[in-house]
């Protein structure tokens, strides 16, 4: 099992756990209700209803995130590909791509040979802009992955922290003095979990908005052909002589 579905399980298991709390709590309040004073049992009957209703807001949406939950592990092997299986072999190319290697101006001279040098460098920028793309790639897709693995641990410890709040609460309702005070303490529980759950919401929206500025920005790099004149690949053989005037040996 992947890191990240580890993380998943064990919000899963916090949920099913904090539900049986909830369950437990909200009958032991329910129980103690009638030798508490009228106003006591009525602030604790309201205490119990808000504890139900938020906590089952809170898995509903919860359970609609995990439907969802993104595949980071998908998206890294993704981004490895494009730098492993695209960028690597064309950074390779980069360095041949250089008139320093090529055997063309230790055997020929002339126009000819000088033009057909002359494309290199054409070729070396456009080696050079498929790698940078694909670094970008690679990084982006990383970040995103990394964002939505700290979304789920930020929420998996907040869960763990719910599920401590309503072991507590449940502690307290088991008396009739703690009874009116244990359903609060628990709905207290939820909403820190709320919290947790939107900043950290928050936090993935900005990796997210980022990501999606970073593809635009890839966008238009993709729709830049300065590095690739008319759209295609810089031809080294284009306009080139076949005179054999134009190709001396040396």
């Amino acid at each position: 099992m992947t890191g990240t579905g580890a993380v998943l399980d064990g919000v899963r298991a916090a949920l099913d756990q904090a539900a049986g709390h909830v369950d437990d709590l909200c009958g032991a309040v329910t129980a103690a209700l009638g030798v508490l004073p009228a106003d006591v049992a009525a602030d604790a009957r309201a205490h119990v209803a808000d504890l139900r209703q938020a906590f089952t807001g809170v898995v509903a949406e919860l359970g609609g995130m995990l439907a969802t939950a993104g595949d980071p592990d998908a998206l890294r092997t993704a981004g490895a590909a494009w730098t492993d299986d695209v960028g690597a072999p064309v950074s390779r190319l980069v360095g041949v791509a250089s008139d320093g290697l090529l055997e063309t101006d230790d055997r020929w001279t002339g126009a000819a040979a000088e033009a057909y040098r002359a494309t290199l460098p054409a070729q070396q920028a456009a080696l050079a802009a498929i790698v940078a793309t694909c670094q970008e790639v690679d990084a982006a897709l990383g970040d995103l992955a990394a964002a939505i693995t700290n979304f789920w641990i930020a929420i998996g410890t907040a869960c763990l922290g719910l599920v401590l709040a309503l072991a507590g609460a449940l502690g307290s309702a088991a008396t009739v003095v703690g009874a009116p005070a244990a359903a609060g303490i628990a709905l207290a529980g939820v909403g820190a979990l709320v919290a947790s759950g939107g900043s950290s919401l928050s936090s993935l929206s900005d990796i997210t908005t980022a990501t999606t500025t970073r593809a635009a920005a890839l966008d238009r790099r993709l729709a830049d052909s300065s590095a690739f004149p008319l759209g295609a690949w810089p031809r080294s053989t284009r306009g080139i002589s076949t005179r054999a005037a134009d190709w001396q040996p040396r």
